[in-house]
């Protein structure tokens, strides 16, 4: 008898059956995703349209003042921020944030529709409930006071959406966008820089609504000095301190009591304040000697410790915080004033800036005489804004975006609240911001005639983080008359320097995690100083111009560290507006 083997397994799990069907399950299972995916991208590329336009409109309603017009778009923005929401959000998102490569996708648009959403619900719509947005411009002056409790109404809620707008921005700025293609990339950079921007704006009324009380002298009166600086001498915060002013608060009525030129109060041979290692060697022990040096530092806080121990020395009292402001920025204030007779000058708010900063040196050849001119001039014009003759507004929030206006307070609680805001002047501490600023070292006002302009090219990775940056500084002496005919402490008069020439030390501070790594003047390899000033790396170097001669330095910047942001610049304020362009374009090399 024959018999046969099969080769057919007799028993078993039928395999082959399992895998198909498995098979077919992960084909389905895909085929699931990719729908979802689909439908979620086109009812996410509808709402995106919606929360863009309503976004814009609704930071518009806000810039104006608009309440009826932002409660109308926030509801928008609210029904469009829900919908862009949902749609990144369910089983496939949490797997899809999970996945090489897709997580870089899903992960940046989770984020971007977590953070409209509570925005939308929890700053932009307590804020379009109030009955008006007065809270977000700058207090005015009515009748010589300002109302200490004038933001108490919107207290409150200004507290809760600036820590609404500070924790999504933080939320944001923890996304890698490593792998992440333009298309999600670009929109959620946009997102960012627009929530900076609504962040700024909101953070400096929620500190106004908190400091103004104590600091407009609710409570008891305060007294404060208000340098005025003089851009015609270039500092790095705008220039040297012309004249100083003695203010008191005293329920939000501000009245004067004395002003003084900062000759007066030059120390001789006592110092008047210790400096720290850093500051003595890269700026000179003249910050202590010289009331006109105290900002050769970009740090206005400590520049107004400063010259509260210059005051204290010559008057022996110590005031209650130090304001700066310039002529360009009482101009922008002042605008709309009644013309102005100061000793037979007529200032009006076209010429303000001119007559304080070029015209009155003609007007008065001896130094003496036009520091007292200065001075007073300062007075009369800081006593017509506080009077309230014009609406403020417009002009301080300008001069505050300029660095024209600055604020300093000795009491921890106020200067922690202040320094979260533009208004500090802390620059030393805003570690991500770069900043390219001017000392003079002629010894004269030449520098009203220096034309300045700056370039900035970020470079930028695929994932948009800084790799590298491009700064460049044209320096151009744009006097074209007789030197001789100046005065001489206009020209200089060969005191210092030769007549007429502008001398200056150039200072460039990278954002933190960058690096100068290259230097070029006027196309040639040059050499830099390279200092740490207070933990900041900072590269000095020194320009000489001749009437009518033009520099342009150029500042090669490489980041030493991944996953930086362009992040804010920060300039030395001239006699004239800043010419400053920012672009931005891909990096060649390896990010």
């Amino acid at each position: 008898m024959t018999t046969y083997q099969s080769t057919e397994p007799r028993s078993g799990f039928p395999w082959a059956r399992v895998a198909k069907r498995a098979a077919l399950a992960l084909v389905a299972l895909v085929l699931m995703f990719v729908v979802l995916f689909a439908w979620d991208g086109w009812k996410l590329n509808a709402a995106a349209s919606q929360l863009k336009t309503h976004a814009a409109q609704a930071q518009t309603a806000l810039t104006e003042g608009d309440a009826a017009a932002l409660a109308e778009e926030v509801l928008q923005v609210q029904v469009a921020s829900d919908a862009f929401a949902s749609h990144t959000d369910g089983p496939h998102w949490w797997i899809a944030s999970r996945l090489p490569w897709v997580k870089s996708q899903a992960v940046p648009l989770q984020q971007a529709g977590d953070s409209v959403r509570k925005v939308a619900d929890g700053a932009l719509k307590p804020l379009s409930d109030l009955p008006d947005l007065d809270a977000l411009q700058v207090p005015a002056i009515l009748d010589g006071r300002i109302d200490p409790l004038v933001l108490e109404p919107y207290r409150a809620t200004l507290a809760q959406a600036a820590g609404v707008l500070t924790d999504e921005r933080a939320a944001l700025e923890e996304v890698s966008l490593t792998g992440t293609v333009d298309q999600v990339r670009v929109p959620f950079l946009k997102l960012k820089a627009d929530l900076d921007t609504l962040g700024e704006t909101i953070q400096g009324a929620h500190v106004a609504a908190e400091v103004l009380p104590s600091m407009l002298g609710a409570e008891e009166p305060r007294s404060y000095i208000v340098m005025v600086q003089n851009n015609a001498e270039p500092r790095t915060t705008g220039g040297i301190a012309g004249a100083v002013l003695e203010i008191t608060v005293d329920d939000g009525r501000i009245t004067f009591d004395r002003y003084a030129t900062a000759n007066s109060m030059i120390s001789g041979d006592e110092v008047v304040a210790k400096l720290t290692d850093d500051e003595d060697r890269i700026f000179t022990s003249r910050m202590v000697h010289y009331p006109q040096d105290v900002n050769f530092t970009p740090e206005f806080p400590r520049s107004a410790e400063l010259m509260t121990a210059f005051w204290e020395r010559e008057y022996g009292n110590v005031p209650d915080g130090v304001i700066s402001v310039d002529p360009v920025a009482l101009e922008y204030m002042l605008e709309g004033m009644a013309d102005t007779d100061v000793n037979g000058v007529t200032i009006t708010d076209q010429n303000l800036s001119e007559v304080m900063l070029r015209d009155s040196y003609l007007l008065y050849p001896e130094p003496d005489n036009q520091d007292t001119f200065f001075a007073l001039a300062s007075q009369v014009l800081f006593g017509r804004l506080v009077s309230g003759e014009t609406s403020a507004v417009g002009g301080a929030e300008q001069a505050i975006n300029e660095g024209r206006f600055m604020v300093w307070s000795p009491y921890s609680d106020e200067q922690d609240l202040l320094k979260t805001t533009k208004i500090a002047g802390d620059f030393i501490a805003d570690t991500d911001a770069l900043g390219v600023f001017l000392n003079d070292g002629s010894g004269s006002k030449i520098g009203y005639y220096i034309d300045r302009s700056t370039e900035v090219v970020d470079h930028l990775c695929a994932d948009g983080s800084l790799r590298a940056q491009t700064v460049t500084l044209t320096l151009t002496h744009a006097y074209d008359g007789d030197v001789s005919e100046l005065p001489w402490y206009v020209s200089g008069g060969g005191v210092y320097v030769p007549e007429g020439e502008f001398h200056a030390n150039v200072l460039v501070y990278p954002p933190a995690g960058m690096g100068v790594t290259q230097y070029q003047k006027d196309g040639e390899a040059a050499l830099l100083n390279p200092e740490i000033h207070h933990g900041r790396t900072v590269a000095s170097t020194r320009v000489v111009l001749l009437p009518g001669e033009s520099t342009t330095l150029t500042f090669d910047l490489t980041a030493t560290q991944r996953g930086l942001s362009p992040e804010a610049f920060v300039g030395t304020p001239g006699p004239q507006p800043y010419d400053y362009i920012r672009t931005f374009d891909s990096y060649n090399g390896v990010c």
